[in-house]
């Protein structure tokens, strides 16, 4: 093969500006010169020869991209010369973008010879010329060196003695800012392969930190962007690693951070920079963080950042917003202890501050940590709420807009809290409605969506007007954005007003089907999506009756969506359906065969976020100095998370669907169970959620399908369960313990707990039965932080356990709360591993633990000893101890949970307990007077009952059965009832003297009860009619017949 036509070929297609001309050259020579063997020496020579660095570029790329293909095929003999000529040049290329690319086909060769041992002279070739006395062959040396561990690493690894000593040279090179900055990405490189046991590799990288943070900050110092940007990576990819490389440099290095972050000298994108890494490094080096102290600094640090001003248009990055990234990152990883009571004090001095830029930061400051602090916040609302509402009606649009962020953000984490003070909020909300400027009115509507949600029946009163503005914001905004969360506020208004919502339904359907039968235009778009969402929501609440006659409309519209070529209208579509089969149950399934193939099709699509076998990957790509790459090279890589999103919605429908139309779906079952189990292990946690909930909805949808019957305590399973119950069972259960097995994310786990306990309360033991140890081996890993989304991602982090991020606090609950279900259905079956699980879950109740761990504690264990009964009896002293204790604690919600736990203590052990009963009863006394939540009283109602039934003669009756008598009928805890009848009926049957002397003080307690079908259980509805009837017999004066309980005799 001619170099000299292959030369002339490159130099046309480098100065080639028409796509034509560049696709006809390209052409040319895939057909004719890289067809074989003989373009590899032909593109060395025009590397070697040609006068012009852009041929000289074009060649060393277009050889690194042949290499795989044909450096095999080329004799042995031949390849010398190449090895040869290719180091040669690559010493004498004076130019830096072509040296890069001749190392990177360097380094393909290498990736190829290597291993076959072929090569032996590139590695002191290499050393040589990264010790030369030439400050480029120094470049060229270590440049080559990196780029070598992104193909042979392993077989560096072998050589890490020999390059930490030469990195240590290189990394303080006195003449080359070029080889200082390399030897750092060839250092970020190394550290992807040592392992976190290797302690001499660990310790000789830790010696090498601050000279790389020098080169950094020399980078930044001299304007060198480039180098800067690409050490800012590398000290992105140390945070993440697991490997313990900055534990003793940690402190300075977030100082080295926060101080880039805050200088106003440097270019605004990378003081970004500085703060990805602060975020990553509050996300992966939490503990370290923490036991360092370096949270208050951190936020010290980081609000000032966020007063600066913001650009325009929403999705442009600045400071300001990447700062509050990093606040987002510390409340969601970090105990909210350290987070809220460092803030509030400097929000509160922000809202003062004469500087809009201030105030406004103080809001945002608000937003972005409540989705981490959402339980601790709402101990507070009474305080942060009237900063929020001064926010509201700040002069200023930026203030004004982040306090409805954080008004949005507060409704969103805390719909029921944020509902009790909506006589505060919704008039100011209603105010920025009227807001003269469009984007106060939009962020307004966004703040408006989560609080109506919330809001259920209270949104009544404020409808009328509400509606009237949502209406006129429809017809008259001007903003796309406006008119989408008017919309999507229209529909939670719906969902909060139910039925109280039909008087709009005429008005709002035809603007709906309007906004519905829009084809063209991403505004459109947008809009034809949120008015599907709202047209859902307006069908859930009016209900079947009044939707139907719409129902084939609305229907064929969202058909038509699945054809748009929109992942979001296609999400959208499934999200209506899925509704739709809610409100009308069977009715939907003629529609099924329309809609099934689509979402079928969905559930498989492939984003292609793996290699597939078809494309060669390449790994010497990677060079933005290779402006010229095919796209070829990385297509590889490309993730769509618009599909994953549709993948997500139609996972969700399937379970949605199959419920409620229950029989109807059976012939897509088998194909959709199939695209459900291989969904539990996508890339996106929010495929993997909806495919798990859409698991655990087929099974309790076969389970009532089959012929129902009440479960039984124990194992082995001892009452019928369907065949094909037990088919979805053996499927499904093992796919979502293999799940479980690798979640990574929290909130994916805390659902599985979830989805478990529902399963186990519906169906009983049979869900667990072949799999108790492994669930069991699941939850004792959470209590004890060793599963996969509890990783510290430090080996030599240390875990704080009195204060944990919220997000791991659920995680525990749920675990807790699993271990309840597993004791309340297998019983006394489950008493070894609650053994096991009663220290995991004791050590939750203590003074250092948050209200929310100590109310866990007592609540899981109480549950759990009404599970194992008897099996109780080993332990408690123990538990008597922290019930007693838990009984005087600060937060009421504790000391209810502690009064249940005492009864069901006392009622199942079989310890003998009535000496205790002085102290029992002097902790619950106080719990019958001025208590806020009715459920205390009647938890220590419950409590009282069962001390009578395990031991009446220790219960002093004359001194309780008054107070007992005073706190009944039961206000909200109907479920202890049962032992409060028993211990009457006890007493009626015994003719204690009190209840005899008292029956016309009990006869509206009863009354009450049996007028409220859910008070009672069956058996003691049906006890307490044969009490009134003996009464009724023994005591003719009380006139009972002629009563309000005559109905009942």
């Amino acid at each position: 093969m001619d170099a000299r036509s292959v030369e002339d070929l490159l130099s046309q297609l480098a100065r080639a500006t028409d796509s034509d001309t560049i696709r006809n050259i390209t052409s040319t020579l895939n057909t004719q010169v890289y067809v074989s063997p003989e373009c590899i020496p032909a593109l060395v020579q025009v590397i070697c020869n040609s006068p012009l660095f852009e041929v000289r570029q074009l060649a060393a790329v277009e050889l690194r991209k042949r290499v795989s293909k044909w450096w095999l095929k080329i004799d042995d003999a031949a390849r010398v010369p190449i090895r040869a000529q290719l180091l040669q040049v690559v010493l004498s290329e004076q130019h830096n973008l072509v040296r890069h690319a001749i190392a990177r086909a360097i380094s393909s060769i290498a990736r190829i010879d290597i291993a076959e041992n072929k090569w032996p002279e590139l590695l002191s070739f290499l050393n040589q010329a990264s010790s030369s006395a030439t400050v480029g062959h120094r470049e060229v040396g270590i440049y080559c060196i990196y780029t070598l561990f992104e193909v042979i690493a392993e077989f560096l690894m072998n050589q890490t003695g020999h390059l930490f000593k030469l990195f240590s040279e290189t990394i303080v090179d006195p003449e080359s800012q070029e080889v200082r900055a390399t030897t750092v990405l060839a250092l970020g490189k190394l550290a992807e392969f040592i392992d976190p046991e290797d302690k001499d590799n660990i310790n000789a990288f830790k010696q090498m930190i601050p000279a790389m943070v020098n080169v950094l900050e020399a980078s930044l110092k001299e304007n060198d962007d480039k180098n800067a940007r690409e050490i800012f990576e590398v000290i992105e990819n140390l945070f993440m690693l697991d490997t313990p490389f900055l534990s003793d440099h940690l402190a300075d290095l977030i100082r080295f951070l926060l101080t880039v972050a805050s200088s106003h000298e440097l270019d605004d994108s990378l003081r970004e920079l500085a703060l990805n890494s602060l975020m990553w490094g509050s996300i992966y080096k939490q503990s370290k963080i923490k036991s360092l102290k370096l949270v208050a600094p951190i936020i010290e640090n980081i609000i000032p950042i966020g007063t600066e001003e913001d650009p325009e248009d929403a999705d442009d990055d600045s400071p300001s917003r990447a700062a509050f990234k990093v606040m987002n990152a510390l409340a969601s990883n970090m105990p909210p202890q350290q987070i809220v009571p460092i803030m509030m004090p400097i929000v509160v001095n922000y809202m003062q501050n004469q500087s809009p830029g201030h105030r406004k930061a103080a809001m945002m400051s608000v937003a972005v940590i409540i989705e981490g602090c959402a339980e601790f916040i709402s101990t507070m609302l009474k305080e942060i709420l009237p900063i929020v509402c001064a926010g509201l009606q700040d002069p200023e649009m930026i203030v004004r807009r982040a306090a409805c962020m954080a008004l949005s953000c507060l409704a969103e984490e805390l719909p029921v809290e944020m509902a009790e003070h909506h006589q505060a909020i919704m008039p100011l909300v209603f105010n920025l409605l009227n807001d003269t400027n469009p984007e106060i009115t939009k962020h307004a509507c966004n703040a408006l969506d989560p609080m109506l949600d919330g809001l259920e029946g209270e949104v009544l009163q404020y409808l009328p007007m509400l509606m009237e503005k949502l209406i006129w914001l429809l017809d008259n905004a001007q903003q796309t954005d406006t008119k989408a969360t008017s919309l999507g506020a229209i529909g939670s208004a719906a969902h909060s007003a139910g039925e109280g919502f039909q008087p709009y339904f005429n008005e709002v359907m035809p603007r709906i089907r309007n906004f519905m039968s829009a084809t063209e235009g991403t505004d459109e778009a947008l809009l034809r999506g949120v008015a599907t969402d709202t047209a859902g929501a307006i069908a859930e609440a009016v209900g079947a009756e009044v939707f139907r006659p719409h129902t084939q409309d609305f229907m064929n519209l969202a058909i038509e969506q699945l054809t748009l070529d929109s992942p979001r209208l296609r999400e959208c579509s499934y999200a209506f359906f899925s509704v739709i089969a809610g409100v009308f149950g069977e009715e939907f399934a003629p529609f099924l065969p329309t809609i099934m193939p689509a979402i079928l099709h969905s559930c498989k699509a492939e984003e292609n976020n793996e290699p597939t076998l078809e494309t060669e990957i390449d790994l010497t790509v990677g060079d933005e100095d290779e402006e010229d790459l095919d796209e070829d090279d990385l297509s590889g890589y490309n993730f769509n998370s618009a599909i994953a999103d549709e993948k997500e919605f139609a996972c969700d429908a399937l379970g949605e669907l199959f419920e409620n139309t229950r029989s109807h779906f059976l012939p897509y079952v088998d194909e959709s169970l199939q695209a459900l189990v291989e969904a539990t292990g996508h890339l996106f946690d929010g495929v993997r959620k909806a495919s798990l909930g859409s698991l655990f909805a087929y099974i309790k949808t076969f389970y009532s399908l089959s012929s129902v019957s009440d479960w039984v305590q124990g194992l082995p399973v001892n009452y019928p369960v369907h065949e094909n119950v037990q088919k979805i069972l053996q499927l499904a259960i093992p796919t979502v313990l293999t799940m479980w097995s690798d979640e990574d994310d929290r909130m994916v786990a805390v659902q599985i707990c979830k989805e478990l306990i529902q399963a186990l309360k519906l169906m009983g033991p049979c869900v667990v039965a072949d799999h108790v140890e492994e669930v069991s081996d699941h939850i004792l890993e959470i209590f004890e932080k060793r599963s996969t989304c509890q990783e510290t991602y430090d080996v030599e982090d240390v875990v704080d356990e009195d204060e944990e991020a919220e997000s791991e606090s659920l995680l525990i609950a749920a675990a807790a709360d699993l271990v309840a279900a597993l004791c309340e259905t297998i019983g006394q079956g489950y008493i070894s591993y609650f053994n096991a699980f009663l220290p995991q879950i004791a050590k939750y109740y203590k003074s250092t633990k948050g209200p929310g761990e100590r109310l866990m504690a007592t609540g899981c264990l109480g549950e759990c000893i009404g599970g194992i009964k008897s099996g109780v009896t080993p332990h408690t002293e123990t538990l008597l101890q922290l019930f007693l204790k838990a009984a005087s604690d600060e937060e009421e919600t504790v000391r209810s949970n502690a009064a249940f736990a005492l009864g069901v203590l006392v009622a199942n052990t079989e310890t003998d307990l009535s000496q205790q009963y002085g102290s029992i009863l002097s902790v619950l006394h106080p719990l019958f007077e001025n208590q806020s939540f009715a459920g205390t009283t009647d938890n220590a109602s419950g409590a009282v009952a069962r001390l009578i039934l395990a031991h009446p003669n220790a219960v002093p009756l004359d001194q309780v059965l008054p107070v007992f008598l005073n706190a009944l009928p039961l206000k909200s805890d109907f479920a202890e009832n049962e032992p409060v009848f028993e211990s009457l009926f006890y007493l009626f049957r015994a003719n204690n003297p009190f209840v005899m002397g008292h029956i016309p003080q009990f006869l509206p307690i009863f009354s009450s009860v049996l007028s409220n079908e859910e008070q009672l259980g069956d058996a003691t509805r049906a006890q307490l009619i044969e009490l009134l009837r003996a009464l009724n017999a023994q005591s003719p004066d009380l006139n009972l017949g002629s009563s309000e309980l005559g109905r009942f005799l």
